[in-house]
């Protein structure tokens, strides 16, 4: 199961069943965060459940508690390692975003919501655009208040010349990613393995992100990207060092895609979940 009503439904469906050891529950938690020891949790996420699977090793240990001695397992997302495959910069993309040759280009891969801080991210344009006049910055996402949280607010900061907006992208989404020279990520989304993070580890991409949930997790400090604080100067000093030391980002980068092969290929998800249900069907 995957979500609190699914979960409930299979416990009560289940629930013959499980008592004579004739059924195993596995949940996944796709946050995280830690989870809350409130009453109902402690059931779900205790005796709810036989298995339970976290985003990453952390949130596993984070949550270790809570499940009172049960098997826990933490491992990270997993993405398409081929679509994703380090190449060079689609020139049709590049000009569908309006970009050139010589530009430097910071993304992010988000919806547009309050919670993900674009605010924040807005904030940390203005000082690197400032500083370097070839940057630009690719958001690429949609969302119903993009006008209030992101097109308005960069006007008036006079910035939105070099704002590239490119909402949704699905056949042509690989493509996109491909024309950032650092991928940025400030707060998790509702899914808490950061699936377009991940993606662009693959590329070949180095991050610069802040340390909530998993990102300190998936991303190595100084080896496939930097972590730093969430105000605007540290981020925007992080950009530009990455996008003027083309050693240093081409070293992040190699790093990076080496460790989505070890780590987020998607044989690597399926042992360890494997191993999951190996491990509860032995104990009946």
């Amino acid at each position: 199961t995957w979500h609190t009503h699914d979960h409930l439904l299979a416990l009560r469906a289940g629930h013959a069943r499980r008592s004579r050891g004739k059924l195993k529950l596995v949940r996944s938690y796709r946050a995280a965060q830690h989870i809350s020891m409130l009453p109902w949790n402690r059931v779900l996420f205790g005796p709810g459940c036989d298995g339970l699977i976290c985003v990453s090793p952390e949130t596993a240990r984070r949550n270790a508690a809570i499940r009172g001695g049960r098997p826990v397992v933490g491992v990270f997302g997993a993405v398409d390692l081929a679509r994703f495959a380090p190449k060079l910069r689609n020139l049709a993309t590049m000009r569908d975003f309006g970009l050139m040759p010589e530009h430097q280009v910071v993304g992010i891969v988000a919806r547009v919501q309050p919670h993900r801080r674009f605010d924040l991210l807005l904030d940390a344009c203005e000082i690197l655009f400032r500083e370097n006049a070839q940057a630009r910055m690719l958001v690429i996402g949609r969302g119903t208040r993009r006008e209030e949280l992101l097109d308005e607010p960069a006007r008036q900061r006079g910035i939105a010349d070099r704002l590239i907006l490119a909402g949704y992208r699905n056949q042509d989404f690989a493509d996109a990613l491909h024309c950032i020279d650092v991928f940025t990520f400030l707060v998790p989304g509702s899914d808490g393995t950061c699936r377009a993070l991940l993606e662009a580890a693959a590329c070949g991409i180095p991050a610069v992100t802040s340390a909530r949930g998993a990102l300190p997790e998936i991303v190595e400090d100084g080896k496939t990207g930097l972590i730093v604080p969430e105000t605007p100067q540290a981020l925007a000093t992080a950009w530009q060092q990455l996008l003027q030391d083309v050693s240093l980002r081409t070293r992040f980068g190699e790093a990076a895609r080496a460790r989505a092969q070890q780590l987020f290929a998607p044989p690597h998800y399926a042992q360890a979940v494997e191993k999951l249900y190996e491990t509860l069907l032995e104990h009946h």
